[in-house]
């Protein structure tokens, strides 16, 4: 699996299979060999890459068997692309038994073709005893440890575990060790019972204490109200019959839900019924016309929504999209606060910035996990020895900007300024996310000693603003402490004339760091790293003396060669690379958070930007 662009736990990757590349996130429609609703080359031409169907069905059925076995699957159902096969396990839930096992059934995908096999694991039912599916979970790993497929082919080791996030955990670390790729099962009750929040807690627990390198599937997780949510939270790939089940029953697919024909007046402009039929039309046809018409609908409903998932990943606003869009049902607004309340778990899946502004319309958008990393911090500034004081909203409108510094520099003081009912260190005015939100109204502020203010000669300064500010920046950024480390007394601050704002930092005139206009955040120099290198073992990535030569050179490095990397490195962050002696080579920064470098096997881990043998950038007015 290669990663392409992340936003979070959301990814935009491509997965490899002998019949083509799979580029997610990805909805696989799921394919009846007996009744093929829509022809393959149509569903192929509304965007549709990959599917799945079900090899019990054909291994039962005589005719199905015959020609599957003799040319093949994808000449079965006419389908040159990747194709998954289930192997009956559903169909042993809900018929109570099917007459092949695990082994049989793996042997069989193999034989027939299937791109991605999947293996006989034990459903459980929500409802269902800690010991039973505590047995189930070991179950279904034995019966994927004894699995074995061809290299070329994906073995799929279903993560099951019911409600209980323990076993959940337990089953997708063991499933990881023995499979490709990871189905969650055992979630179609929860589905289509909207319990999206304990579904939350399933696709977390499951997601991310599995292999990152691996892609994760939701098995029946394909209608359009929760694929955005479930991709923020790691799904990589879904399967769907819905768009013929609802089409059967004539309900057609949206965004926000579900709508019954017969209510329906008018069709969307993305619909492929808008302008070729009316409402009346579509409801005086055949059975077999009208289910075919509507599950045309529904598959493009489900592409567009895969498509927009794609660019919010793209765009880096994914979070504040699945907000948005929880508003369409209570139950999924609850499934939004669940994954909020949740945020501990995904901070270090975050990048440090987003490329856009965030936006905070209600308080449920103060639970994410950036407001979190602020508070965090802003708890361990304020626990300085310094007083506390706060600038008020009143002053920030009345006071200039001189006047606020002059304040700053008179006295130490830990001086907050109010931002979305919350307090924040005011050097972090400029840091991602302070300046770059959007804001409702509607927040409270809690109270505390308002600032006073007074006039100041330059020889009764205690400290500069300027400085204390890119020192701030940097404990917030590489971690407490590190501030003093890499800006000592001395100094030299270069603004923008244009804007006003800082540009760099230099000390004995070799530039030590940049600040970053568009978030407010640090990039190192290789003279900056040098400062902080014995203090920064938290930011440091380990390579092979191989790639440490090209990598001193400014070559960026790829994870094959990350011998180690502290599970503290933050994706978006300045990232230390040392050789296996711990010299330090060059600085960069981090493609994935550190604890994934080691998973894969391909792409970019740090994106370098200076080597030990690189241009020492000096600082002048040019």
């Amino acid at each position: 699996m290669e990663v392409l662009h992340r936003d979070g736990l959301a990814r935009i990757a491509r997965v490899k299979t002998r019949h083509g590349i799979i580029n997610t996130p990805a909805v696989m429609p799921v394919i009846n060999p007996n009744i093929i609703t829509v022809p393959l080359k149509e569903i192929e031409k509304i965007g549709f890459s990959a599917i799945i169907t079900n090899s019990y069905i054909i291994r039962r059925t005589e005719k199905l068997r015959t020609v599957a076995q003799e040319k093949g699957i994808h000449s079965l159902l006419n389908f040159s692309g990747p194709i998954m096969t289930d192997s009956g396990t559903f169909q042993e839930y809900v018929y109570g038994g099917v007459e092949f096992g695990n082994e049989e059934m793996v042997r069989f995908q193999e034989s027939i073709g299937s791109d991605i096999v999947t293996i006989r694991d034990i459903f459980t039912n929500p409802d269902d005893s800690y010991e039973t599916v505590s047995s189930a979970v070991n179950e279904t790993y034995e019966r994927a440890k004894n699995s074995t497929v061809h290299e070329e082919t994906l073995l799929a080791g279903t993560i099951q575990g019911g409600i209980y996030p323990d076993l959940r955990k337990r089953s997708s670390s063991m499933m990881s060790r023995v499979s490709d790729y990871l189905p969650i099962g055992g979630v179609v009750p929860l589905l289509e019972n909207y319990r999206y929040s304990d579904l939350v807690n399933v696709i977390l627990a499951s997601k991310i204490n599995a292999s990152m390198s691996l892609p994760i599937h939701l098995f029946g997780g394909g209608h359009p109200m929760f694929i955005p949510m479930a991709v923020l939270l790691g799904v990589d790939l879904f399967d769907s019959s819905s768009y013929v089940k609802y089409a059967r029953g004539g309900r057609l697919l949206y965004p926000d839900g579900t709508r019954d024909l017969d209510r329906i007046f008018e069709f969307p402009p993305w619909s492929p019924l808008c302008d070729k039929f009316t409402a009346d039309e579509l409801r005086g046809m055949g059975e077999a016309e009208k289910t075919y018409w509507l599950s045309l609908h529904n598959l493009v409903a489900i592409s567009n929504e895969i498509s927009e998932t794609r660019e919010r990943i793209r765009e880096g606003n994914l979070w504040q999209y699945v907000e948005w869009r929880s508003q369409a049902h209570p139950y999924l607004r609850d499934a939004f606060r669940t994954l909020s309340r949740q945020a501990w778990k995904i901070e270090k899946f975050q990048e440090i910035s987003k490329k856009g502004a965030m936006f905070f319309p209600d308080q449920v958008s103060m639970l994410g996990p950036y407001v979190r990393r602020l508070k965090k911090f802003t708890s361990s500034y304020v626990a300085r020895k310094y007083p506390v004081v706060c600038v008020s909203d009143s002053q920030l409108k009345k006071k200039s900007a001189i006047e606020i510094r002059g304040a700053y520099e008179s006295k130490r003081t830990t001086m907050l300024v109010p931002w979305n009912g919350i307090h924040v260190p005011i050097e972090l005015e400029e840091t991602f996310p302070v300046q770059q939100s959007i804001s409702s109204r509607l927040f409270g502020m809690h109270r505390c000693r308002s600032l006073q203010f007074g006039s100041i000669r330059e020889d009764e300064k205690e400290r500069n603003f300027d400085l204390e500010k890119v020192r701030a920046v940097a404990d917030y950024q590489y971690g407490p402490g590190i501030g003093h480390i890499l800006f000592p007394d001395g100094s030299e601050i270069r603004k923008s004339k244009k804007t006003g704002r800082i540009r760099t930092v230099s000390l004995g005139g070799n530039i030590t760091a940049t600040l970053r206009a568009m978030d407010g955040f640090l990039t190192l120099t290789i003279d900056g790293a040098r400062l902080i290198d014995p203090y920064s073992r938290n930011l440091s990535v380990t390579v092979t003396d191989d790639s440490a030569e090209f990598n001193a050179k400014g070559f960026n490095v790829f994870c094959k060669f990350v011998v180690k990397a502290s599970p503290r490195i933050i994706s978006g962050n300045d990232t230390l690379v040392h050789d296996r002696n711990g010299k330090l080579v060059a600085v960069g920064k981090a493609a994935l958070p550190g604890f994934e470098m080691r998973q894969f096997d391909n792409g970019i881990a740090v994106n370098v930007h200076s080597g030990l043998e690189g241009h020492h950038g000096k600082d002048t007015d040019g």
